[in-house]
């Protein structure tokens, strides 16, 4: 008589449990990764916000607002109300953008087609051309020549060229005559409507909302996108907003001296921005390819 030793073999019930355990794992596991890539801001989307946030930063537009608040005797007043109405209009409008898209179905599936960015990009970099070659630079001064020709002579007469000046900053002559004169006052609320000017979306910000709903990054992942573009974008009107409670004369000396510099140097200034985005977005748009 020969005896044959049987395979161990579990109960029924016990192997169901064992099985039961493993697919609870296992799902759990997918669960918890599934959640750890929604809630991370994939490293990737930081490059298109972060550019498009310094390029907003340095405008020259922006500088010389700051800078022109600056030099009026209630400057934090004024530079308060300027950085609440811009910086607040920019989130909210920013956050309403990115709901209603998302709403919409635009996210990770749905990326912009590389040609367009690489069209966008050659448009860019036109632009630079036209502008470093002094090109577009000579039809905006005649387009002014003709306009200034149908003005009063001594309306521009008398502007000091080391301080910022009202009237040179961009967009001020398209203004009507009652805003125009609103301006010169020491007012709160002119300062916040100049803010809410600067805080509606650019083409800039429309870029960088793009990249954050095509990284598809999880909701706490886009606030933190939006909110340090809007930090970055706001800059140059931060930091003089802390640094002028501190030391306010040399605060003003030093942003006139980058007002001075950025209007000397203004179209050297746009000409990289513009040269900087176009070829970022024809490279981006050819590795997507």
């Amino acid at each position: 008589m020969s005896l044959r030793s049987k395979p161990l073999t579990l109960p029924q019930h016990a192997d169901c449990t064992a099985r039961s355990a493993r697919s609870s794992l296992a799902v759990d596991q997918q669960l918890g990764e599934g959640a750890g890539l929604r809630d991370t801001v994939p490293t990737e989307m930081w490059g298109t916000v972060l550019l498009m946030a310094v390029v907003v930063a340095v405008d020259p537009a922006q500088v010389g607002a700051v800078a022109y608040v600056l030099s009026r005797p209630s400057a934090m007043r004024l530079l308060a109300a300027y950085f609440i109405g811009g910086f607040g209009v920019s989130l909210i409008a920013g956050a309403v953008v990115l709901f209603v898209l998302g709403e919409a179905g635009f996210g990770k599936n749905s990326s912009i087609p590389p040609e367009i960015e690489i069209a966008v990009g050659a448009l860019a970099l036109l632009f630079a051309a036209l502008l470093g070659s002094g090109v577009a630079g000579r039809l905006r001064d005649r387009a002014r020549s003709r306009r200034a020709s149908d003005e009063p002579a001594d309306r521009t007469a008398g502007a000091d060229e080391g301080r910022p000046n009202l009237e040179k900053l961009p967009g001020f002559d398209k203004l009507p005559r009652r805003l125009q004169s609103a301006l010169h006052n020491d007012s709160p609320w002119i300062a916040w409507i100049y803010g809410v000017a600067f805080g509606v979306p650019s083409a800039y910000y429309l870029a960088a909302i793009a990249a954050i709903l095509k990284s598809g990054a999880g909701t706490s992942g886009q606030v933190i996108a939006l909110l340090v573009f809007n930090l970055v974008a706001f800059a140059i009107a931060e930091i003089p907003l802390v640094s002028f409670a501190v030391a306010p004369q040399a605060t003003r000396a030093r942003l006139n001296q980058l007002y001075a510099w950025t209007s000397t140097h203004q179209r050297l200034v746009v000409t990289i921005l513009a040269s900087i985005v176009g070829v970022y977005l024809i490279l981006r748009g050819i590795s997507e390819l």
